[in-house]
């Protein structure tokens, strides 16, 4: 998976992101999500309808107590702050 900010590599970011409690699917979108994608290049990327993405999306908020796409990666930074600290 390619993107904009590639802040981790595909490997690193599956060992950070099974530390959360997501589906494959859920990490995959997370993933993009970090990497700057919007809906439309999530979608792309997936093989999905943007709106299949966009219930995704909601779902990842709703389980994670966040607002938006902002607030969930502030969530995801934070966790992995914290994951790296522990380690």
């Amino acid at each position: 998976m390619t993107g904009k900010y590639p802040i981790f590599d595909d490997h690193e970011w599956d060992n950070l992101a099974c530390t959360i409690p997501l589906s494959r699917r859920q990490r995959d979108i997370s993933h993009c999500l970090f990497r700057g994608f919007r809906d439309r290049q999530i979608a792309e990327e997936l093989g999905l309808s943007i709106s299949t993405i966009r219930t995704h999306l909601s779902m990842l908020f709703e389980k994670t107590g966040t607002q938006d796409r902002v607030d969930y990666i502030l969530f995801l930074l934070q966790h992995f702050l914290n994951n790296f600290r522990q380690t």
